[in-house]
């Protein structure tokens, strides 16, 4: 196997794929800073005691859906930048100098591009975990709240 260093931005001569790609790769950092947040603010929570502002479990909350957010948008943008502008096609045709006609030809994406995925359903299982954490603890708050409405008559004293 061939393997050799290829300039993809220079291959691509179409101004819309590559703004297309600058623009998906934004999205990408604004994800990774997103989770970051998320990743501070849920150590934050760890060792203090949090409070219902942004820096507790809304905030978690946020950033996380910020970070699934970016990344699904990515990952709907980047293939169909690839389809609608042929951009395998025309990065083939860059980067090999023999002409030859594509018989049948696929993209295939490789584990790069399936991780986001992973990202998206961690994302969404950090929220789900968080809420179910903080909707038990506000049931069990409550019960703490009404043991004299249980308690039997005589024991009251007042």
């Amino acid at each position: 196997m061939l393997s050799r260093c290829v300039s993809v931005a220079d291959n691509l001569h179409d101004v819309k794929a590559k703004s297309t790609i600058t623009g998906i790769i934004v999205l990408l950092v604004l994800g990774l800073l997103s989770s970051l947040l998320s990743s501070g603010f849920t150590c934050t929570n760890a060792v203090s005691n949090p409070y219902q502002t942004f820096l507790g479990p809304t905030g978690v909350y946020t950033w996380n859906s910020l970070c699934g957010i970016f990344i699904l948008i990515a990952m709907i943008l980047f293939p169909v930048n690839i389809e609608e502008n042929g951009l395998s096609v025309e990065l083939a045709r860059g980067c090999f100098t023999v002409l030859e006609t594509h018989i049948k030809s696929e993209h295939n994406y490789g584990y790069s591009y399936w991780i986001m995925l992973i990202i998206i359903v961690l994302n969404s299982a950090s929220i789900i975990i968080i809420y179910f954490y903080d909707h038990a603890r506000y049931s069990k708050k409550k019960e703490q709240e009404r043991p004299i409405e249980n308690a039997p008559k005589d024991v009251i004293l007042f």
